[in-house]
């Protein structure tokens, strides 16, 4: 009979693996189209050129840092990497792509490595660059009644109710990795997932809550 300790072992275990996966999700075609942005302005914009090279020196270095892969990290740390993501998909889609960060500032709360980033990627490449004029994706994260809320939203094609029942099956097998893989360490870490609210056509927020009890949120006040 397994004990506690071993239960939380082998819980730990499986984040581990599962935040390993993510990392080898890291598509060549991201990095191509990042180094072609940075080519594409670096005899017009060598300061620009420079900046976006920390970019993403910063996006690979907080993506395969080895040393971090226990199940929550510092939300500082996990910000970095979005906004460098963020940095490199602006420059390579220009005025077709608008980012708006409602992030308040001092927060120390722990969160899910690898939570926040393919969501706005998700925002981003299945929901804004599916239509011919882009739009508009908007990370928010607050502190309401004690619970930290991590939400980033859309104005793109949106999802029908169909694709995300798929998305976040554990059998259905195919696309959605990234999202299917925070559905899984979410309810592992809190017992609460993902929350996907979308209207075809019009858009897509997806959410999810860090509950009131988690130790981080405790350490905060």
């Amino acid at each position: 009979m397994k004990t506690l300790l071993d239960m939380r072992k082998s819980i730990r275990t499986s984040v581990q693996t599962e935040i390993a996966f993510l990392q080898a999700q890291i598509k060549p075609h991201f990095l191509y189209n990042a180094l072609n942005a940075i080519i594409s302005v670096c005899s017009d914009d060598p300061d620009k050129a420079t900046d976006l090279l920390l970019d993403l020196s910063q996006y690979l270095c907080s993506s395969f840092d080895f040393q971090n892969r226990g199940q929550t990290v510092p939300i500082g740390k996990e910000l970095e990497l979005v906004r460098s993501y963020l940095a490199l998909e602006k420059a390579r889609f220009d005025e077709r792509l608008n980012i708006e960060l409602d992030v308040p500032e001092g927060l120390r709360e722990l969160v899910p490595p690898l939570s926040i980033q393919p969501l706005a990627e998700n925002a981003i490449n299945h929901g804004l660059m599916r239509k011919m004029a882009g739009g508009t994706v908007n990370l928010s994260v607050k502190l309401l009644s004690g619970q930290l809320v991590v939400a980033v939203s859309d104005n793109g094609v949106g999802i029908t109710p169909e694709r995300i029942e798929q998305v976040l099956s554990e059998t259905h097998s195919e696309g959605g990795i990234g999202l299917r893989n925070i559905q899984r360490r979410l309810l592992k870490i809190y017992g609460t997932g993902l929350m996907i609210v979308s209207t075809p056509g019009r858009g897509t927020t997806i959410s999810y809550t860090i509950p009131r009890g988690n130790p981080s949120l405790d350490r905060a006040k």
